[in-house]
């Protein structure tokens, strides 16, 4: 079930008559996004920040997580089930399209002309490369969508949709401009930045890995793409570990002012827990696949069964995508998301950051690239370097010795297909914390092998994109791209 959520962005017409919206302690929804008095680069930047941020920590993570075998639905609630159906329909993320659009584009496009109105170039660098993170995510959810005439106002109010492909290239623009316009010497935004407070080193290294990330995710249907434009990367500095591009406009314990994830599937002010708890389980294939691979994380990805439950007492406990109502499956009997994902209310989980990129992610990439011998270095170093990032984030301890088995997808050696164990650990590091990228990831690869369809799937294979939203099909019927079922219409660069 998505929770309506507060949101300062109306739509308007379509996408295009969206306010800018600003806000003076990073957290304040009341403030008025039409008092262009009060409206600067400054106060606006932390909101375009927290837009995305909300989108990629929350429904998105959520609905990745059930995607890839992560997450499952208890069988005494009725909370996800057009989701584990794959049953979406144009209102299921009507919310992600226009925050995204409308609250976090709009707001760093208005960030990016102000800047360049008082020549802060670091401030432009930021706002390009954060449109670029949006872009990509737009079209890793959507496949064709408006960019080179969205966000005009009232001068283009039915704006046409860029191929998935354009897109991708568009980014790459956004991104080389981003870095370009980067400069260590130039004035630097402060704690305004709510992912690194200024450090634009740390934006530079960001900008290049997810750069990386846009050529990877074409190494499988435009190889030629990404090899080019990575060799072209020789010598840059990508983000390493313990470097997490972390979002946190300052969540605390009062009412609308808490980590989402957590006032969604965690707990209320009061330390509660929520009926998305409940409700949220943990999945089967993922809890079997590491607990068969004797990994210390999945006590930390999930909770263990009360030691007084009726069934499964003290165990780690998963269960399948739309399984039917039983006592072994009920919400009190299976495991629920762990500790390192939704933090305990007494260690101030309400306040934890949102990850809209980590290191082990970076370190992951990097060893893709390097094994494709797309880039130089040593792609089992960079493997087991992103295992351990996982650990470390995790809170989980024991990562030599996991990495030392003699086990396939675990152990460097011992993987056959090297690829399928980056990609496997990948989406272990994604658990709870990026659900929606682990998802791009399995539509790219196949990876995780063996995770099964819903039980209650209205039809026999994984959904490949989301569908239009009803605001664009309202308003911009003549532009949206027709789209029979979410079933076969690939994005561009999925061609498994």
């Amino acid at each position: 079930m998505k929770l309506f959520r507060y949101s300062k962005y109306m739509l308007g017409l379509g996408l295009l008559l969206a306010t800018t919206a600003c806000e003076d302690n990073f957290l304040d929804v009341n403030t008025n996004p039409n008092n262009s008095t009060v409206s600067t680069a400054k106060l606006t930047l932390p909101s375009a920040m927290r837009a995305t941020a909300t989108e990629v920590g929350e429904d998105l993570n959520i609905l990745g997580n059930l995607w890839v075998g992560n997450w499952a639905q208890a069988s005494d609630y009725l909370w996800y089930v057009s989701e584990e159906q794959y049953n979406l329909t144009a209102n299921s993320y009507n919310d992600t399209w226009t925050n995204l659009y409308a609250g976090s584009l709009r707001d760093l496009q208005y960030v990016e002309k102000q800047a360049k109105e008082s020549g802060n170039k670091n401030y432009v660098a930021i706002a390009k490369i954060l449109q670029a993170y949006n872009y990509q995510l737009l079209a890793d959810l959507w496949g064709d969508v408006p960019v080179k005439s969205a966000l005009q106002g009232t001068d283009e109010i039915s704006p046409a949709y860029d191929s998935a492909e354009e897109v991708y290239k568009t980014v790459i623009t956004l991104l080389d401009e981003g870095i370009a316009s980067l400069d260590v010497a130039a004035a630097k935004p402060g704690a305004e930045d709510i992912i690194f407070k200024g450090n634009m080193a740390q934006w530079k290294k960001f900008a290049n890995t997810l750069k990386l990330r846009v050529y990877m995710r074409q190494s499988i249907a435009k190889p030629s793409v990404a090899e080019a434009g990575i060799k072209a990367m020789a010598g840059a500095e990508f983000l390493a570990a313990g470097e997490e591009v972390a979002v946190n406009p300052g969540f605390n314990n009062s009412s609308g002012k808490t980590n989402p994830l957590v006032a969604n599937i965690g707990y209320n002010t009061t330390g509660s827990v929520t009926s998305g708890n409940r409700a949220t389980r943990a999945n089967e294939f993922a809890i079997e696949f590491l607990k068969t691979t004797s990994d210390p994380r999945v006590e930390r990805l999930y909770t263990r069964v009360s030691a007084t439950a009726a069934h499964n007492a003290g165990q780690l406990k998963g269960i399948r995508n739309g399984v039917s109502p039983g006592d072994d499956n009920k919400s009190s009997v299976v495991s629920g998301v762990g500790k390192a994902i939704i933090k305990p209310f007494a260690e101030a989980g309400y306040a934890q950051p949102i990850y809209l990129m980590t290191s082990s992610e970076s370190l992951f990439l990097q060893a893709e690239a390097v094994q494709r011998g797309y880039l130089i270095g040593d792609a089992k170093a960079l493997y087991e370097a992103g295992v351990k990032a996982s650990f470390t984030l995790l809170g989980a301890t024991g990562a030599d010795a996991y990495l030392e088995q003699d086990m396939n997808l675990v152990g460097w050696e011992a993987s056959a297909n090297k690829v399928e164990a980056i990609i496997t650990q990948k989406w272990i590091a994604l658990n709870g914390i990026n659900g929606i990228e682990a998802w791009n990831e399995f539509r790219r690869t196949g990876y995780p092998a063996g995770n099964p369809l819903s039980l209650t799937a209205v039809t026999p294979k994984f959904p490949v994109r989301i569908p239009y939203v009803q605001t664009e099909l309202a308003s911009n019927a003549t532009n949206v791209p027709k789209l029979a079922n979410i079933f076969d219409q690939r994005i561009f660069w999925d061609v498994d």
